[in-house]
């Protein structure tokens, strides 16, 4: 504006206005325009996918990733109008290196929201950072301490309580093995585990069941003969697995060679269901009897349109992993959209008390704890002459929603945002 008078500058102010005179005195504005910049592009919404495609559970990162990506894909990757970033790391099932990744993403690629592990014990480890960054944080395990002890505002629970696990799968097999009183326990020395046997325990007395033994393994055992030897030379009715992913497939086929089933009956509490059956030789599968979060057959609107499309693209059925992963980024984009905002305290406060037909049917987020209450399936494998293909491993024999009483939960106070 050099060289202007006083009375240029008046002339000038009349005649632009102030937005005008704004272009003048700065010079950023094209010669002929008049006013601010036009529409920006609308800001992406960063989510972070957390899964182990390293480590003792690589088995089921990918196929994580692909629920995930479906129910993205059926947002067109987009809510709000903005723009969805999918985030992706690998966790190796290592709480040091999910905890580290996670505030990776967090500072590079602006993370709000956290979708895994999938280890319940890393997991807890991952809800701690979300609790301190505040950031929003879904998961789905075995562990009551997610919306437990260790509860709070940012971290949520997809996969049914322990209890309710437990109360379905005892309640369901002694329904259809009423004398089977005498139980023996094989778990896995982690978080999801202890959860799973504290109820089993617990939920056996309801039930009068006598539980004869309980041996620990650790995460990723591959030699199971001293447990099974153990467990067959106490002559129990049944034997209860609470384990996962490559180790309830190794001690399934160890009970297998020491002629337990089909004989006798053998449990997996938790299972990943197609993703471990299509590991089992069908003979293996008999007097075979399975507790998961999710099994392809189940007949909601959701979950038929996921078995379709996940079995179109992939030529499988999806088993409980892409399930969950599935359902858990479904809930966070619905949380957005009833809060209209990416912002996490609204997400979160639209996720609080949320309730609605969605993969499973009929859900619910209680608001004091953040567990989603929903059902859990106990499957009854077939034999191969039942078989109508090659992936018709079971039939589901019963279903059970049983919360947790409230006297048991340990969420005294989920805290503030």
């Amino acid at each position: 504006m050099k060289g202007v008078t006083r009375r240029e500058f008046i002339k000038l102010t009349a005649a632009v206005g102030v937005v005008g005179l704004e272009t003048a005195l700065t010079g950023c504005q094209v010669a002929g325009q008049v006013g601010g910049p036009g529409p920006q592009p609308a800001q992406e919404i960063p989510v972070l996918g957390i899964w182990p495609f390293t480590g003792a559970f690589a088995d089921v990162g990918p196929v994580l990733d692909r629920g995930m990506s479906l129910a993205l894909e059926e947002w067109g990757y987009k809510v709000i109008g903005r723009p969805i970033k999918y985030v992706k790391r690998d966790s190796e099932t290592k709480a040091d290196a999910a905890t580290r990744r996670v505030e990776e993403a967090i500072e590079t690629e602006g993370v709000k929201y956290v979708i895994g592990p999938w280890s319940s014990g890393v997991a807890l480890a991952v809800s701690e950072v979300a609790k301190r960054r505040k950031v929003l944080h879904f998961f789905s395990g075995g562990t009551e301490d997610i919306s437990g002890k260790r509860c709070h505002r940012y971290s949520f629970q997809w996969a049914a309580h322990a209890y309710t696990a437990a109360d379905t799968v005892m309640k369901t097999f002694l329904r259809e093995n009423p004398g089977a009183k005498r139980w023996y326990l094989l778990i896995a020395d982690y978080a999801f585990g202890w959860s799973l046997e504290k109820y089993l325990k617990l939920v056996g007395e309801k039930y009068g069941v006598t539980v004869l033994g309980a041996d620990r393994h650790p995460l990723g055992e591959r030699e199971f003969s001293g447990y099974v030897s153990k467990a067959v030379s106490a002559r129990p009715d049944v034997i209860a697995m609470v384990n996962f992913g490559q180790d309830a497939i190794q001690a399934v086929r160890t009970f297998y060679n020491f002629g337990w089933q089909p004989k006798q009956p053998l449990i997996m509490s938790w299972s990943a269901g197609v993703e471990e059956l299509v590991q089992l030789d069908p003979e293996m599968r008999e007097n075979l009897w399975v507790g998961t979060n999710f099994y392809y057959t189940l007949d909601t609107p959701v979950a038929r349109e996921f078995v379709r499309r996940y079995r179109e693209k992939y030529g499988e059925p999806p088993g409980y992993a892409p399930a969950a992963a599935y359902g858990m980024t479904r809930l966070v984009l619905r949380g957005i959209e009833k809060a209209k905002s990416a912002e996490v305290p609204d997400v979160i406060q639209a996720l609080e008390g949320w309730e609605g037909e969605d993969l499973l049917g009929r859900m619910r987020i209680d608001p004091k704890t953040h567990q989603t209450l929903r059902p859990y399936f106990f499957l009854r494998c077939k034999k191969k002459a039942d078989m109508k293909d090659q992936w018709d491993f079971a039939e589901i024999i019963g279903t059970g929603d049983t919360p947790q009483p409230a006297e048991l939960n340990e969420c005294a106070d989920i805290g503030s945002l």
